[in-house]
């Protein structure tokens, strides 16, 4: 039987949402509405998270953006039951996800809300996954969230970790247990260590269940674990949720755990690049495998760094002494908008952009600074000072044409079959024109053939925007042969004779 809201119009299922029309008309319930922190200002919210569940049991995400936040922060309640009409539908395909469904929903100033009774449907806010199930789970759908219960047999100590972007944390992993003796490793990270320890330490004799809640499946060495993810997971211990009363009454009823306590086990110690190679923890791709792919995965690339892509000061940047985040300058004092907090010395942090390739393609990769370190041995300070340090670089000529026609290169090497660079015969493959303090020669057809001279004080037109590009000299060639234009560095050169500045041809010394 089809739901009609108070409007009497026909209730959408959110299973039939796609991208079609903006008009949808549902009856939801939020299963959980989390906060994103402005990452300016972790007091500031920048967005409210929903995870809406209709009476078939069919979920999809939602956003509401700042500028509506306040507008529905006091009308939009956990647990609720709502009437929700007309959004905005985006895919829904990259990225950690709360759902599975092909696309998410975003409020816009259209949107309306309309609070329904809680008995309009039952609401159940989880989806439990068993152990075996999620030991199962595809590498297409590790990046989506789900719930699972179990009873705490283990844990291990909490350690401090240092994450990808240089921030110090925690971490501590728990061991649970499924009602057919199943086990799986659940890893808590950060604050959320510090609202579990107390009642995990705490021993009354009561078996200690735990919900987890949108929590993240994880690969390593072909172990499958669940892990926390950032400000989308939460845990329940002992909630009084009718499914959660069921697995604990089973669990009293079917074994004997009275006197059983949390057992302490040892931490796992840390594997190295070669274990996960080894184990196979993560697949070995080729770069044309992974631009081809169409989800988002773990993999390692086995590739040459061809190219680094930096400017004179784009490959590092001042960094706060308390996070990796970048800072601003003011008179001499740096300022992270982050932690909120003034200093007088910012440690530089490398942020490098190469271009790699294995053979089958090539793909850009940003190195920052652990990553960045391991390759250069160096900190970006040191390499800054070494820079400093350096008192000339030898000038460089802009090519402006190149040639690669066979029978002009077998022409112009009959005249000059080598060049001297710096002791060292080069074969003269190429004709090409340049800008730089050039000498210009003709040869018996009146063609002119370009000698260079590293002793030029003249600048490129290409790095001065105030001198106005020369014409181009088109040179008398021979029959059958292209003719090449060559830039005339002083500009006064005629395009209906040939300009000759000299009678010899100099080497490149």
């Amino acid at each position: 039987m089809a739901l009609t809201n108070a409007f009497t119009q026909k209730v959408d299922r959110v299973a039939d949402i796609n991208a079609t029309k903006l008009a949808w008309n549902l009856v939801v319930g939020v299963v959980h509405l989390y906060e994103i922190p402005s990452s300016w200002n972790p007091t500031d919210v920048c967005s409210l998270e929903l995870v809406l569940q209709d009476e078939m049991g069919d979920r999809i995400h939602c956003s509401i953006p700042k500028a509506n936040v306040v507008v529905f922060k006091i009308v939009v309640r956990e647990f609720g039951i709502y009437s929700m009409r007309n959004f905005i539908v985006q895919p829904n395909s990259k990225g950690v996800r709360t759902t599975s469904h092909k696309f998410k929903l975003s409020f816009y100033m259209k949107t309306s809300v309309s609070t329904l009774s809680s008995e309009t449907f039952q609401l159940n806010p989880f989806r439990f996954v068993s152990f075996t199930e999620i030991e199962e789970v595809d590498v297409v759908n590790l990046n989506i969230l789900l719930d699972c219960v179990g009873h705490i047999v283990g844990k291990e100590d909490v350690r401090p970790i240092v994450t990808k972007s240089g921030q110090e944390s925690k971490c501590m992993a728990l061991y649970l247990e499924d009602l057919e003796k199943n086990k799986i490793k659940c890893t808590i990270f950060g604050e959320m260590i510090g609202k579990l320890t107390p009642f995990i330490n705490k021993d009354d004799g009561e078996p200690l269940i735990l919900v987890a809640q949108l929590f993240k499946p994880n690969q390593y060495l072909n172990q499958i674990n669940i892990q926390n993810s950032l400000y989308a997971s939460r845990v329940f211990l002992n909630p009084d949720f009718p499914d959660v009363v069921a697995f604990k009454n089973r669990l009293l009823k079917e074994s004997n755990i009275g006197s059983q306590r949390i057992n302490h086990i040892e931490t796992q110690p840390q594997y190295s690049v070669s274990d996960e190679l080894s184990g196979g923890s993560f697949p070995i791709n080729t770069i044309e495998e992974v631009l081809n792919m169409t989800y988002e995965v773990s993999t390692w690339v086995l590739a040459t760094i061809v190219s680094v892509d930096v400017g004179t000061r784009d490959w590092y940047y001042a960094s706060c002494k308390n996070c990796p985040r970048k800072v601003v300058e003011n008179k001499g004092r740096y300022y992270c908008e982050h932690c909120r907090k003034v200093g007088f010395n910012a440690p530089l942090r490398y942020r490098l952009n190469v271009v790699v390739t294995d053979g089958t393609g090539c793909i850009n990769k940003m190195l920052w600074n652990q990553e960045a370190k391991i390759i250069l041995e160096k900190s970006a300070n040191d390499i800054r000072d070494l820079m400093k340090n350096l008192t000339s670089v030898d000038q460089a000529y802009n090519a402006v044409k190149i040639s690669d026609d066979e029978a002009l290169i077998d022409l112009y090497s009959s005249h000059s079959s080598s060049i001297d660079i710096g002791g060292v015969e080069q074969g003269l493959s190429n004709v090409v024109s340049t800008t730089g303090n050039n000498d210009l020669d003709l040869d018996g057809n009146g063609a002119a053939i370009v000698s260079l001279s590293k002793d030029s004080g003249i600048e490129s037109i290409f790095e001065s925007g105030l001198n106005t590009p020369g014409k181009y000299v088109i040179a008398d060639s021979a029959p059958n042969l292209g003719v090449s234009g060559l830039t005339n560095p002083e500009g006064q050169g005629s395009s209906n004779k040939t300009f000759k500045r000299g009678s010899t041809k100099r080497k490149i010394e």
